[in-house]
């Protein structure tokens, strides 16, 4: 086994690498402890400093970054650079307002006691990371963890190593100590070894809900705190005075965006039954028009799944969803003949305890559901084991925000898309995971509140 890169589009291997072993993974833990005693009492000024530098980085090399994430995982070249770009962003937010949000607060208990509150940094984290934003899901997690004071070691996921390897490299170059943010290419159970290692205070991990649930619990036993941003099954909602013409572009792009391949896409179109006739003549015409096609050029709008077996994964699932009753209301007949592209697909019928209606599709389908009030709109957007994000669309504000009320998710987004956004908190409720990134919480994500009491 090994962390092998292919190019999704041409399906041949790029480049391979070892697993490293167990020796050199011990080395860079012991580095990243020694790196942690004199990080963590450096002050904000000389982390913004290293922050800054990376974020001018970034900028310079989005374009190299982006063609990189095409070539390794079949992202739009051009989405793919608007990452990088996103990921500077953090950068500039974090240099900005750490030093503020993790201040230390003093207030009178009484007349004669003090309480001093402050955030302290854990030690050395452990970065679990997917492969469909290879840069942002990276940076989102390390970089306000170590700006709080904490190192990290990153595990990325095996099919993008060159785009693992040039963020590390840019991480080095802006003078990062040695220690601070290293990359590991660990096998599955040598992470179950670094999560009995007492020197990882704590774990982050972005990815399925699998995987969740087995590194929650080896953390969980050693008592270590995590944090889970898993997988989700995320509901739009149309209602009947939403205005159609203006937002299905948006709509359309929640779904297929990254071809298909975003936890916070819109996994699940609910509309209203009064626009049902409308709704699928131009939602049809819209998902007829997407190109698929070479993730390197222009005009593209789909590109190829990132990994063969997620393809066939895939397949099967739509396979079964038919077969339980589900129909196809269009799906789009011709697709390259190179490359692990699905074709765009749309559901209808969906029943329950099918696997389009219970599991998460990653990739360019979407399972469409109508309903007739807005209490059938909430049953049908809770009826899920996930809850990462939704949407709402509608001209009447007062009904969409009782609505999103009601919408058991961590995001709710009201006529806009479920997106990130450096400066708020981001994260699921129920098997989408637990805890935020982002925003001050994602600062103090992986701090210690201390509370210190001073009789005068």
């Amino acid at each position: 086994m090994q962390f092998e890169s292919h190019n999704p589009y041409t399906e041949t291997v790029l480049s391979s690498y070892p697993f490293e072993d167990s020796k050199s993974i011990i080395q860079k833990l012991e580095r990243a402890q020694d790196a942690f005693y004199t990080w963590k009492k450096s002050s904000f000024e000389a982390r913004a400093t290293l922050f800054l530098r990376l974020k001018d980085l970034l900028e310079q090399h989005a374009e190299r970054l982006g063609k990189l994430a095409a070539e390794e995982m079949g992202k739009l070249a051009t989405h793919a650079s608007a990452e990088v770009l996103k990921s500077a962003s953090l950068c500039s937010y974090y240099a900005a307002s750490a030093q503020q949000s993790l201040a230390p607060s003093i207030e009178k208990a009484d007349d004669q006691i003090e309480v001093q509150i402050s955030f302290e940094p854990l030690g050395v984290i452990l970065g679990i990371f997917p492969w469909n934003f290879p840069y942002w899901q990276i940076l989102r997690s390390a970089l306000p963890t170590v700006m709080s004071g904490n190192v990290m070691l990153v595990k990325p996921a095996p099919n993008v190593p060159r785009c693992s390897l040039a963020l590390q490299e840019l991480i080095e170059e802006a003078g990062f100590p040695k220690g601070v943010i290293q990359t590991v290419f660990a096998s599955n159970e040598q992470v179950g070894e670094l999560l009995k290692n007492t020197n990882i205070k704590a774990v982050s991990l972005t990815g399925s809900e699998r995987a969740g649930s087995m590194v929650a619990a080896m953390a969980a036993s050693q008592i270590k705190p995590s944090v889970l941003e898993l997988g989700g099954s995320d509901p739009l909602i149309i209602l009947d005075d939403a205005p159609l013409e203006e937002i299905i572009d948006q709509v359309v792009f929640s779904r297929f965006q990254n071809n298909g391949q975003s936890c916070v896409a819109a996994k699940r179109f609910l509309v209203q039954t009064e626009l049902k006739e409308k709704f699928e003549k131009i939602l049809i015409e819209k998902v007829s028009a997407l190109k698929l096609g070479n993730p390197l050029e222009k005009g593209i709008d789909i590109g190829p799944l990132a990994r063969k077996d997620l393809k066939e994964l895939l397949a099967m699932q739509v396979e079964k969803s038919i077969a339980a009753g589900a129909s196809i209301l269009f799906q789009q007949n011709q697709i390259p003949a190179k490359g692990w592209f699905f074709p765009p697909t749309v559901l209808i019928n969906v029943p329950k305890e099918s696997v389009a209606y219970e599991e998460e599709l990653f990739g360019p389908v979407v399972s469409v559901f109508y309903f007739k009030n807005d209490e059938e709109a909430i049953s049908i957007a809770n009826d899920t084991r996930f809850g990462l994000g939704a949407s709402i669309y509608g001209k009447n504000l007062k009904r969409a925000e009782a609505m999103a009320a009601e919408i058991e998710s961590g995001m709710v987004y009201i006529n806009t898309i479920v997106k990130s956004d450096v400066r708020y908190p981001f994260g699921g409720i129920k098997a989408s995971g637990y805890g935020r990134e982002l925003g001050p919480q994602g600062l103090k994500a992986f701090t210690q509140t201390k509370t210190i009491w001073i009789k005068q």
